[in-house]
Protein backbone atom coordinates (compact mmCIF):
# COMPACT_ATOMS: atom_id res chain seq x y z
CA UNK A 1 0.00 0.00 0.00
CA UNK A 2 1.12 3.38 -0.50
CA UNK A 3 1.85 5.56 2.55
CA UNK A 4 2.08 9.14 3.30
CA UNK A 5 5.58 8.81 5.38
CA UNK A 6 7.75 11.38 5.91
CA UNK A 7 11.43 11.86 6.49
CA UNK A 8 12.43 11.43 10.63
CA UNK A 9 14.99 13.76 11.67
CA UNK A 10 15.68 12.55 15.39
CA UNK A 11 19.05 13.79 15.39
CA UNK A 12 19.82 15.11 19.05
CA UNK A 13 16.02 14.53 20.11
CA UNK A 14 15.10 13.58 23.17
CA UNK A 15 12.35 11.03 23.59
CA UNK A 16 10.68 9.35 26.39
CA UNK A 17 9.14 5.80 25.88
CA UNK A 18 6.45 4.36 28.17
CA UNK A 19 6.39 0.81 27.79
CA UNK A 20 10.09 0.37 26.17
CA UNK A 21 11.36 -2.30 27.95
CA UNK A 22 10.49 -5.25 25.89
CA UNK A 23 8.47 -6.32 22.37
CA UNK A 24 7.92 -3.41 20.12
CA UNK A 25 8.98 -0.45 22.94
CA UNK A 26 12.22 -1.71 22.61
CA UNK A 27 12.32 -2.26 19.35
CA UNK A 28 11.23 1.56 18.78
CA UNK A 29 13.55 2.85 20.88
CA UNK A 30 16.64 1.18 18.85
CA UNK A 31 15.14 2.27 16.06
CA UNK A 32 15.13 6.27 17.09
CA UNK A 33 18.70 5.69 18.74
CA UNK A 34 20.17 4.40 15.55
CA UNK A 35 18.79 7.71 14.50
CA UNK A 36 20.29 9.72 17.06
CA UNK A 37 17.61 9.99 19.65
CA UNK A 38 18.63 10.20 23.26
CA UNK A 39 15.97 8.02 24.81
CA UNK A 40 14.77 7.55 27.89
CA UNK A 41 12.65 4.72 29.09
CA UNK A 42 9.48 4.28 31.50
CA UNK A 43 8.85 0.66 33.00
CA UNK A 44 7.91 -1.26 35.68
CA UNK A 45 10.47 -3.92 35.75
CA UNK A 46 14.41 -3.03 36.18
CA UNK A 47 15.83 -6.27 35.57
CA UNK A 48 14.09 -5.90 32.03
CA UNK A 49 15.19 -2.14 31.99
CA UNK A 50 18.73 -2.99 32.38
CA UNK A 51 18.69 -5.81 29.74
CA UNK A 52 17.08 -2.85 27.21
CA UNK A 53 19.12 -0.18 28.15
CA UNK A 54 21.89 -2.45 27.17
CA UNK A 55 19.95 -3.25 23.50
CA UNK A 56 19.04 -0.30 23.38
CA UNK A 57 22.67 1.53 23.78
CA UNK A 58 24.41 -0.87 21.21
CA UNK A 59 22.03 0.65 18.76
CA UNK A 60 23.05 4.48 19.54
CA UNK A 61 24.34 6.26 16.28
CA UNK A 62 26.89 7.36 18.34
CA UNK A 63 28.42 7.10 22.00
CA UNK A 64 27.72 10.84 23.25
CA UNK A 65 23.58 9.50 23.02
CA UNK A 66 21.78 9.22 26.07
CA UNK A 67 20.22 6.29 26.69
CA UNK A 68 18.43 6.35 30.38
CA UNK A 69 15.64 4.03 32.50
CA UNK A 70 13.21 4.99 34.97
CA UNK A 71 11.12 2.03 36.51
CA UNK A 72 8.28 2.69 38.01
CA UNK A 73 4.40 1.96 37.48
CA UNK A 74 3.04 4.95 35.16
CA UNK A 75 -0.18 3.63 35.90
CA UNK A 76 -0.72 5.62 38.87
CA UNK A 77 -0.93 9.58 38.52
CA UNK A 78 1.60 10.86 41.24
CA UNK A 79 4.31 8.49 40.44
CA UNK A 80 4.12 9.00 36.62
CA UNK A 81 3.94 12.95 37.41
CA UNK A 82 6.79 12.81 39.58
CA UNK A 83 9.05 10.46 37.80
CA UNK A 84 8.70 12.24 34.32
CA UNK A 85 9.27 15.33 35.77
CA UNK A 86 12.33 15.06 37.72
CA UNK A 87 14.18 13.56 34.52
CA UNK A 88 17.14 16.47 33.84
CA UNK A 89 16.13 17.31 30.11
CA UNK A 90 12.21 17.59 29.26
CA UNK A 91 11.67 15.61 25.89
CA UNK A 92 10.76 16.26 22.68
CA UNK A 93 8.64 13.43 21.98
CA UNK A 94 7.20 11.23 24.44
CA UNK A 95 5.78 7.98 22.98
CA UNK A 96 3.09 5.63 24.73
CA UNK A 97 3.74 1.95 24.13
CA UNK A 98 2.81 0.44 27.61
CA UNK A 99 -0.01 -1.87 27.28
CA UNK A 100 -1.16 -5.58 26.03
CA UNK A 101 -3.95 -8.08 26.54
CA UNK A 102 -1.49 -11.76 26.24
CA UNK A 103 -3.15 -13.18 29.97
CA UNK A 104 -6.58 -11.45 29.40
CA UNK A 105 -7.66 -12.68 26.42
CA UNK A 106 -11.34 -14.03 26.99
CA UNK A 107 -15.09 -14.02 26.79
CA UNK A 108 -16.94 -11.56 28.43
CA UNK A 109 -18.27 -13.41 30.81
CA UNK A 110 -15.60 -15.67 31.88
CA UNK A 111 -13.53 -13.16 32.69
CA UNK A 112 -12.57 -11.55 36.41
CA UNK A 113 -13.64 -8.07 37.06
CA UNK A 114 -9.68 -7.92 38.02
CA UNK A 115 -9.00 -8.63 34.56
CA UNK A 116 -10.92 -4.95 33.04
CA UNK A 117 -9.09 -3.57 35.56
CA UNK A 118 -5.80 -4.31 34.64
CA UNK A 119 -6.58 -3.89 30.96
CA UNK A 120 -7.55 -0.19 32.29
CA UNK A 121 -4.54 0.41 33.99
CA UNK A 122 -2.02 -0.93 31.71
CA UNK A 123 -3.61 0.34 28.20
CA UNK A 124 -5.04 3.30 29.17
CA UNK A 125 -4.15 5.04 32.52
CA UNK A 126 -0.11 4.34 31.66
CA UNK A 127 -0.50 6.52 28.63
CA UNK A 128 -2.73 9.14 29.82
CA UNK A 129 -1.24 10.32 32.84
CA UNK A 130 2.16 10.13 31.36
CA UNK A 131 0.92 12.47 28.73
CA UNK A 132 -0.85 14.52 31.02
CA UNK A 133 2.48 15.26 32.82
CA UNK A 134 4.23 15.84 29.66
CA UNK A 135 1.92 18.09 28.07
CA UNK A 136 1.64 20.29 31.51
CA UNK A 137 5.59 20.01 31.33
CA UNK A 138 5.87 21.77 27.95
CA UNK A 139 3.25 24.54 28.58
CA UNK A 140 5.17 25.66 31.46
CA UNK A 141 8.38 25.62 29.49
CA UNK A 142 6.59 27.38 27.12
CA UNK A 143 5.09 30.06 29.61
CA UNK A 144 8.60 30.71 30.75
CA UNK A 145 10.88 30.73 27.96
CA UNK A 146 11.66 33.26 25.47
CA UNK A 147 10.76 32.73 21.88
CA UNK A 148 12.73 30.48 19.52
CA UNK A 149 13.59 31.33 16.24
CA UNK A 150 11.71 28.34 14.93
CA UNK A 151 8.89 26.74 17.21
CA UNK A 152 9.84 24.10 19.09
CA UNK A 153 8.00 20.71 17.59
CA UNK A 154 6.89 18.82 20.52
CA UNK A 155 4.45 15.35 19.60
CA UNK A 156 2.83 12.82 21.61
CA UNK A 157 2.22 9.54 20.04
CA UNK A 158 -0.36 6.92 21.42
CA UNK A 159 0.35 3.14 20.57
CA UNK A 160 -2.89 1.85 19.46
CA UNK A 161 -4.03 -1.23 17.58
CA UNK A 162 -6.28 -2.46 14.84
CA UNK A 163 -8.03 -4.12 17.51
CA UNK A 164 -10.14 -1.43 17.73
CA UNK A 165 -11.24 -0.92 14.42
CA UNK A 166 -12.97 -4.11 14.19
CA UNK A 167 -15.28 -6.14 16.95
CA UNK A 168 -13.33 -9.18 17.79
CA UNK A 169 -14.96 -11.93 20.78
CA UNK A 170 -12.10 -12.46 23.12
CA UNK A 171 -10.47 -9.19 23.45
CA UNK A 172 -13.29 -7.65 24.71
CA UNK A 173 -10.97 -6.70 28.20
CA UNK A 174 -8.51 -5.25 25.99
CA UNK A 175 -10.94 -3.08 22.73
CA UNK A 176 -12.65 -1.37 25.34
CA UNK A 177 -9.33 0.23 26.91
CA UNK A 178 -7.56 0.96 23.38
CA UNK A 179 -10.82 2.39 22.54
CA UNK A 180 -10.86 4.72 25.24
CA UNK A 181 -7.77 5.58 24.39
CA UNK A 182 -8.13 6.63 20.50
CA UNK A 183 -10.82 8.48 21.80
CA UNK A 184 -8.52 10.27 24.27
CA UNK A 185 -5.72 10.75 21.38
CA UNK A 186 -8.61 12.42 18.85
CA UNK A 187 -9.82 14.79 21.55
CA UNK A 188 -6.12 15.69 23.09
CA UNK A 189 -4.93 16.50 19.38
CA UNK A 190 -7.53 19.48 19.55
CA UNK A 191 -6.88 20.59 23.25
CA UNK A 192 -2.93 20.37 22.22
CA UNK A 193 -3.76 22.98 19.34
CA UNK A 194 -4.85 25.45 21.79
CA UNK A 195 -1.25 25.90 22.97
CA UNK A 196 0.91 26.29 19.75
CA UNK A 197 2.11 29.12 18.93
CA UNK A 198 5.27 30.82 18.08
CA UNK A 199 7.06 29.30 21.08
CA UNK A 200 6.01 25.50 20.34
CA UNK A 201 3.81 23.46 17.84
CA UNK A 202 2.03 20.40 19.52
CA UNK A 203 1.10 17.31 17.47
CA UNK A 204 -0.82 14.39 18.77
CA UNK A 205 -0.70 11.00 16.66
CA UNK A 206 -2.11 7.53 17.17
CA UNK A 207 -0.87 4.35 15.67
CA UNK A 208 -3.09 1.79 14.60
CA UNK A 209 -0.87 -1.51 14.78
CA UNK A 210 -1.62 -4.32 13.13
CA UNK A 211 -0.48 -8.17 14.46
CA UNK A 212 3.30 -8.37 15.05
CA UNK A 213 5.69 -11.12 16.19
CA UNK A 214 7.06 -10.94 19.72
CA UNK A 215 6.83 -13.23 22.69
CA UNK A 216 4.37 -11.84 23.95
CA UNK A 217 2.54 -12.03 21.25
CA UNK A 218 3.34 -15.76 21.22
CA UNK A 219 2.30 -16.38 24.40
CA UNK A 220 -1.06 -14.66 23.65
CA UNK A 221 -1.78 -17.16 20.73
CA UNK A 222 -1.86 -19.77 23.56
CA UNK A 223 -4.62 -17.92 25.31
CA UNK A 224 -6.87 -16.36 22.69
CA UNK A 225 -10.39 -18.20 22.03
CA UNK A 226 -10.06 -20.34 19.27
CA UNK A 227 -13.06 -17.95 17.91
CA UNK A 228 -10.45 -15.23 18.24
CA UNK A 229 -8.11 -17.10 16.37
CA UNK A 230 -10.12 -18.62 13.49
CA UNK A 231 -11.62 -14.72 12.90
CA UNK A 232 -8.06 -14.00 12.42
CA UNK A 233 -6.73 -16.81 10.79
CA UNK A 234 -3.93 -17.88 13.13
CA UNK A 235 -5.79 -21.14 14.42
CA UNK A 236 -3.72 -23.98 14.00
CA UNK A 237 -0.76 -21.94 12.83
CA UNK A 238 3.08 -22.91 13.47
CA UNK A 239 5.52 -20.12 13.85
CA UNK A 240 6.75 -20.60 10.37
CA UNK A 241 3.30 -20.22 9.45
CA UNK A 242 2.81 -17.24 11.37
CA UNK A 243 6.13 -15.70 9.87
CA UNK A 244 4.88 -15.83 6.49
CA UNK A 245 1.94 -12.99 7.31
CA UNK A 246 2.88 -11.14 9.95
CA UNK A 247 6.04 -9.46 10.09
CA UNK A 248 8.23 -9.21 13.39
CA UNK A 249 8.05 -6.10 15.77
CA UNK A 250 11.45 -4.84 14.78
CA UNK A 251 10.23 -4.30 10.77
CA UNK A 252 7.03 -2.91 12.25
CA UNK A 253 9.29 -0.85 14.64
CA UNK A 254 10.75 0.86 11.78
CA UNK A 255 7.97 1.66 9.68
CA UNK A 256 6.41 3.66 12.48
CA UNK A 257 8.95 5.97 13.09
CA UNK A 258 9.11 6.71 9.42
CA UNK A 259 5.07 7.17 9.25
CA UNK A 260 5.10 9.04 12.57
CA UNK A 261 7.30 11.46 10.58
CA UNK A 262 4.15 12.34 8.29
CA UNK A 263 2.69 14.44 11.34
CA UNK A 264 -1.09 13.04 10.18
CA UNK A 265 -3.12 11.76 13.13
CA UNK A 266 -3.69 8.46 12.11
CA UNK A 267 -0.36 5.98 11.64
CA UNK A 268 -1.47 2.32 10.26
CA UNK A 269 -0.10 -0.08 9.23
CA UNK A 270 1.57 -0.76 5.39
CA UNK A 271 -0.53 -4.22 5.36
CA UNK A 272 -3.51 -4.05 3.45
CA UNK A 273 -6.16 -5.26 5.90
CA UNK A 274 -5.24 -2.28 8.49
CA UNK A 275 -5.53 0.23 5.57
CA UNK A 276 -9.10 -1.18 5.21
CA UNK A 277 -10.14 -1.09 8.81
CA UNK A 278 -9.04 2.04 9.34
CA UNK A 279 -10.51 3.60 6.40
CA UNK A 280 -13.71 1.83 7.33
CA UNK A 281 -13.94 3.05 10.91
CA UNK A 282 -12.48 6.69 10.39
CA UNK A 283 -15.39 8.47 11.86
CA UNK A 284 -14.48 12.23 12.51
CA UNK A 285 -11.14 11.44 12.82
CA UNK A 286 -8.58 13.28 10.51
CA UNK A 287 -7.81 11.87 7.06
CA UNK A 288 -4.50 10.97 6.38
CA UNK A 289 -2.19 13.46 4.00
CA UNK A 290 -4.92 15.04 0.98
CA UNK A 291 -7.82 12.37 2.20
CA UNK A 292 -8.04 11.15 -1.17
CA UNK A 293 -6.44 7.37 -0.52
CA UNK A 294 -8.59 7.06 2.87
CA UNK A 295 -11.58 8.30 1.00
CA UNK A 296 -11.46 5.71 -1.38
CA UNK A 297 -10.55 3.11 0.30
CA UNK A 298 -14.00 3.77 2.61
CA UNK A 299 -15.95 3.90 -0.40
CA UNK A 300 -14.46 0.51 -1.60
CA UNK A 301 -14.37 -0.90 2.18
CA UNK A 302 -17.69 0.10 3.69
CA UNK A 303 -20.17 -1.54 0.34
CA UNK A 304 -17.97 -4.19 -0.59
CA UNK A 305 -15.65 -5.49 1.89
CA UNK A 306 -16.49 -5.33 4.99
CA UNK A 307 -20.60 -6.28 4.77
CA UNK A 308 -18.95 -9.46 3.39
CA UNK A 309 -16.58 -9.44 6.51
CA UNK A 310 -19.12 -8.74 8.65
CA UNK A 311 -21.73 -11.53 7.80
CA UNK A 312 -18.46 -14.15 8.29
CA UNK A 313 -17.48 -13.02 11.55
CA UNK A 314 -21.32 -13.12 12.37
CA UNK A 315 -21.53 -16.38 11.11
CA UNK A 316 -19.10 -17.50 12.98
CA UNK A 317 -20.15 -16.14 16.51
CA UNK A 318 -23.45 -17.77 16.20
CA UNK A 319 -24.21 -20.44 18.85
CA UNK A 320 -20.72 -21.04 19.46
CA UNK A 321 -20.69 -21.01 22.82
CA UNK A 322 -24.02 -23.54 22.73
CA UNK A 323 -21.64 -26.03 20.23
CA UNK A 324 -19.25 -26.38 23.17
CA UNK A 325 -21.74 -27.34 25.85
Amino acid sequence: MPTMAGKADLQGKTVFVIGGSGGLGQELCKVMAAQGAHITVFARKRHLLDEAQKNIAASRRDSSQRISTVAGDMGVATSARTLITSQPVIPDILYCVAGGVPDDCGYFLDLEPQAFERCMASNYYSCLYPAQAVLKWWTEDDAKSGTPLIPRRRKIVFMNSTATLVPLPGYIAYTGTKAAQRALADTLRLEAMRYSGPKSTYTVQCVFAHNFITPTFLREQKMKPELTKRIEGTSGATLADLEKEIPHASQVAREIVEDVASEDFAVVGRQLIPQLLWANMMGTSPKRGWGIIDSLLAILTIFFVWPINQRDIQKKCFGDALNKQ
